[in-house]
């Protein structure tokens, strides 16, 4: 009963530091591309404001993930909040494209200290019969987070001037940092492959650590590279919403309203998510995968072409209507992604691939940045959602391939 308390205890501080955090990084996501234009920063630029944090993010998270499984989790977590609020602080400050890159840049490296440790501490601490749920409760932490953030960011922007967004998120993360020195337990993984709390800041753990800085070897792994691709996909096209929505519906409503698309789209995302890891647990249903990405393929279609047809009902509600399929989809399949990839890891190497695995996050929003933002000067951003659709689509070919008889 006591080690049931401290797991419920554990993963509610988790998922609360995470909810914090993600809070934060979804008051300014929506606007900094409103941010950057004011700077002068063209599509392509946009692309590399928002890549150069993915990029940041990736090389750090594999040796800090390893580090992490080394050392303990708690450390990590204290300074990625900490620095990430200071450097948000600094925002308002930045006078060109140049100087947001650089802040880009030190905030991607300090959230890398953040969200991917405090999963691979869930991924540790959760009984392996109930990954997929207190997985699903932890990933439910960033869409909730994320949805109630644009909202919050949209209103102060529009009331207080687009600079004060920054220093609310700032002060979010101060906050998440406090709620982790104070309440936040460390653990010791022990010889035999179990854990313990320990009171101790940094910790050496008694278990061999296996692998290494860039442990590859999980990518041999059919189950883990086939959700590693899946989870890539998502933050591709998922990029392509938060960077350019705001941009695409410019001319028809204001960036409060942006605030509530995206707010809803994520909020549907973070209640489902529990529910459909818990579908996982019972069935082991990669349908559930197939499923949710031909959903979230049909929404950014329907996205992409909402200013064009039915032009009787209201775009918001058109636009409402798109995003939500696209979440429904990802709270469909996100939950097992996380769960297959950590599926046949060892307890002890659970931050190194977790490391790795989000990685597909970085590497995901590098890529849809550049990529997506290179398309939408290309072709326009109504094709740049067609695209988006149709990679989810081919995602899935590849993951039916890939896994069958697994």
């Amino acid at each position: 009963m006591k080690e049931d308390s401290n797991l419920r205890e554990t993963v509610i501080i988790l998922w609360l530091i995470s909810f914090i955090t993600m809070l934060g990084i979804g008051l300014i996501a929506p606007l900094m591309s409103k941010y950057a234009q004011i700077l002068g920063a063209s599509n392509f630029e946009i692309g590399v404001i928002f890549g150069s944090f993915a990029l940041a993010r990736t090389f750090a998270q594999i040796p800090v993930g390893y580090l992490s499984d080394r050392y303990g989790k708690k450390v990590f977590l204290l300074i990625g909040t900490f620095f990430y609020g200071f450097f948000t602080f600094l925002y308002p400050f930045a006078k060109s494209v140049i100087h947001l890159i650089v802040l880009r840049i030190l905030n991607g490296i300090s959230s890398s200290l953040i969200n991917p440790v405090a999963g691979a501490y869930v991924a540790t601490v959760a009984p392996r019969e109930k990954l997929g749920e207190y997985m699903g409760l932890f990933n439910s932490a960033l869409p909730l987070g994320f949805s109630l953030g644009p909202l919050v960011g949209g209103v102060l922007a529009k009331w207080y001037g687009i600079e004060a967004p920054f220093y609310f998120c700032g002060a979010l993360s101060f906050l998440s940092f406090l709620i982790c020195l104070f309440k936040l337990k460390n653990i010791r993984i022990n010889r035999d492959g179990s854990f313990t709390y320990v009171s101790k800041l940094i910790v050496k753990e008694e278990g061999t650590v296996k692998g290494t800085f860039f442990p590859l070897k999980f990518l041999r792994d059919r189950c883990f590279l086939s959700a590693f691709m899946v989870n890539l996909a998502y933050y591709v096209v998922n990029t392509g919403i938060i960077a350019y929505l705001a941009v695409y519906v410019g001319d028809y409503i204001g960036l409060d309203q942006v605030g509530i698309l995206i707010a809803s789209t994520n909020l549907t995302l973070g209640i489902l998510q529990r529910k459909f890891g818990e579908i996982y647990d019972k069935t082991g249903g990669i349908f559930l995968i197939y499923g949710g990405l031909l959903l979230s393929a049909l929404g950014l279609y329907l996205l992409s072409i909402s200013p064009l047809y039915l032009k009787s009902i209201p775009l918001l509600l058109k636009m409402f209507s798109a995003l939500e399929l696209v979440a429904i989809g990802g709270a469909m399949y996100l939950p097992v992604v996380n769960s297959l990839a950590m599926k046949r890891v060892d307890i002890e190497e659970k931050g190194t691939a977790m490391g790795l695995f989000t990685t597909s996050l970085n590497i995901g929003m590098f890529l849809g940045a550049l990529l997506l933002g290179y398309l939408a000067d290309l072709l326009g951003l109504s094709n740049m959602y067609k695209v988006s659709s149709l990679i989810l689509i081919l995602v899935g070919i590849f993951l039916y391939l890939h896994i069958r008889g697994e």
